[in-house]
């Protein structure tokens, strides 16, 4: 009995079917009927078929070679107030979303098109029926205004991707920042330029979009430190810096507070000692353009939303469509930005 592996036209003879329907079986085509589909994929698992990776990275580059008459799109779903949130009036992260996500999409040979879900008449049900009218197949779910899932949507025909915690429902593959880590890695600088008081200011809502994961890594980090240097984390007003606030930082007198870039202009704060301000630390969980001179972390949306796109051009490759078995979620890394709000202490 020969040892070679089985081919393609072996699997055809054995099912009785031609090649070309066992290739495109192999590649989950859907216009080849599930049934087949099935039947050809499991006929090729008992018979010890492998799809050789050099022949099909050959194959996928004589495709793309050849002259485009068609630039399949994927979908991005706004579900902002504004239209162009995510192209000019969003906040920087929102708009480096996009950009790495248009990038990529253009690479790899997509073009991206905003969808924007407050257009009249728009419904959940409205949108499924216009992007299976025009053959799109592939979704991007950016972040949402709040935690929510999208009701009425038939997700069968599509791919999907969720770039944030904020998707309640359906369940797709998810690239979000690694907050954990930008957690971790705040405080790891924090310690070693000599700050011992750490304490974290979380706006209302922002630690459930963040699926739980900066309290988590603030308080698991704080077990590492004396007692009498823990701090309990503040839930506060996204966007005001109020009396419970400063009746906070009175309380607690935290040398370093982590907060977000509204919180920034603390130490303008009247109600709090100049001698105090003057040494207080301050990092942002989510650093943009604007906090120049601010030390914190740049959460790479750019990348995630490259990544993103990545995954669902992959996903279209293989023809694949509905919620996923198993839901990934991969997490990017932010990386320190250095600056001058939280220098070495002297000791």
């Amino acid at each position: 009995m020969s040892d070679a592996s089985p081919t393609i036209r072996d699997i055809a003879h054995a099912l009785k079917i031609s090649p070309a329907t066992v290739s495109l079986a192999l590649r989950n085509d859907q216009r080849i009927a599930k049934q087949t589909r099935e039947r050809v994929i499991s006929t090729a698992r008992q018979m010890g078929y492998q799809l050789n990776p050099a022949i099909a990275s050959l194959m996928s580059q004589v495709r793309t070679q050849r002259s485009i008459t068609y630039q399949e799109t994927i979908a991005w779903l706004n579900f902002w107030e504004d239209r162009d949130t995510y192209q000019k009036t969003g906040v920087e992260f929102q708009r480096r979303m996009w950009q790495g996500a248009l990038r990529q999409a253009t690479e790899l040979g997509y073009s991206l098109q905003n969808f924007w879900m407050h257009e009249k008449g728009m419904t959940h049900h409205r949108i499924n029926e216009i992007l299976q009218a025009r053959g799109i197949r592939a979704i991007v779910i950016p972040p949402l205004p709040e935690s929510a899932g999208i009701p009425n949507f038939d997700w069968s025909n599509f791919c999907g991707i969720c770039t944030s915690y904020t998707i309640t429902e359906p369940h797709f593959d998810r690239v979000t920042p690694n907050h954990f880590h930008n957690i971790q890695l705040i405080l790891n600088n924090l310690r070693q330029r000599g700050y011992q008081r750490p304490g974290l200011l979380l706006p209302q809502g922002y630690d459930e979009r963040t699926g739980h994961r900066c309290l988590a890594a603030y308080y698991l980090m704080q077990q590492a430190m004396p007692k009498k240097n823990r701090i309990p984390a503040h839930i506060c007003d996204p966007i005001r810096i109020d009396d419970a606030i400063i009746n906070w930082l009175k309380k607690y007198q935290p040398d370093a507070v982590i907060m977000m870039g509204t919180h920034k202009d603390i130490k303008k704060a009247s109600a709090l000692s100049a001698d105090y301000l003057a040494r207080l630390g301050i990092v942002l969980m989510s650093n943009a353009s604007s906090d120049a001179g601010f030390c914190g972390i740049d959460e790479n949306p750019d990348i995630i939303g490259a990544t993103g796109v990545e995954l669902l051009a992959l996903a279209l490759q293989r023809n694949l469509s509905g919620t996923p078995e198993h839901p990934r979620l991969i997490q990017i890394d932010g990386h320190w930005v250095e600056g001058q709000s939280a220098p070495a202490l002297v000791n």
